[in-house]
């Protein structure tokens, strides 16, 4: 994705039209205009055909027909905000999902779906790759000081000493983020065809005023690696007063937005401003 693309413009526009800068990203809430960084990227720099299902709802194709994204807010059926869904061939059942509840940051959408996006055109690795790697899930997290608080066990193996580890789960450093991995082992009786793991979910914030997503078994790991890499950076993200969830206001880190990306006369000159508009009240 080149620096001057229609699509990457565009998101810059959103983020410099914000008024402040939060961190972390996965307590900044939903970016009320989070669709169009998803939709701008996917449409105007990689060719996704862009579709409506109702009022405020859209669905994007990818050129090669094996993806789809749909973003939700008012649909009926649909308890996710974003729904992604990869297919091996065009109108084949999708291989695999993800779902973004409401409250995701769209930043976390867009690092997700820009990694699904450059695997499609044939830059990254394949879409439906197998490739099981914790270590490329989890290193992020463990970088960026999240610990490991316990693991899932099955029943069967408790107080026989050596148990078998069925899950793990890391959490942020203030507590607030997860990322928990899950695989139930299978009964005896089951098909040992089946593939029982259930896989990552991930998400943040307190009761009531969070958000999470859910990935199936199927989708690769080195797309999950996207979304905890974001999680784990520590770049500050744009939001407006209004989009911050009140609940966690206190426990953002906030800033002007203008504070280092004005020079100094014009910091200068909008602080001026706000004086003597105070001043004239």
């Amino acid at each position: 994705m080149t620096s001057d693309s229609r699509g990457a413009a565009a998101v810059r526009g959103i983020d410099q039209a914000k008024a402040l800068k939060v961190s972390p990203v996965y307590l900044a809430g939903e970016d009320r205009s989070g669709a169009a960084r998803v939709v701008y990227l996917l449409r105007d720099d990689f060719g996704w055909s862009v579709g409506s299902t109702g009022v405020a709802n859209v669905v994007l194709d990818s050129p090669c027909r094996r993806a789809r994204i749909g973003y939700l807010p008012t649909h009926p059926v649909y308890n996710s905000l974003w729904v992604v869904g990869v297919a091996v061939a065009p109108l084949d059942p999708f291989a695999w999902t993800a779902g973004f509840s409401h409250g995701t940051p769209s930043e976390i959408v867009a690092a997700f779906v820009e990694a699904l996006t450059y695997d499609l055109a044939g830059g990254g690795r394949d879409a439906l790759l197998d490739d099981r790697d914790l270590d490329l899930v989890i290193a992020p997290l463990v970088q960026a000081g999240w610990q490991r608080t316990h693991s899932y066990r099955g029943p069967e193996d408790i107080g026989e000493g050596e148990a078998t580890e069925l899950g793990i789960r890391y959490v942020s450093p203030d507590g607030l983020a997860r990322a928990r991995w899950f695989d139930p082992k299978p009964d005896d009786d089951a098909d040992p065809g089946v593939n029982r793991r259930e896989g990552w979910n991930l998400g943040a914030g307190l009761p009531g005023a969070g958000w999470g997503t859910a990935f199936s078994a199927e989708v690769p790991d080195h797309l999950v690696a996207a979304v905890t890499r974001r999680l784990g950076a520590v770049r500050p993200v744009f939001r407006d007063e209004r989009e911050l969830v009140p609940e966690l206001r206190e426990r953002l880190i906030v800033s002007p937005s203008f504070s280092d990306v004005a020079p100094e006369g014009q910091r200068e000159e909008a602080g001026g401003r706000r004086k003597r508009r105070r001043s004239q009240s």
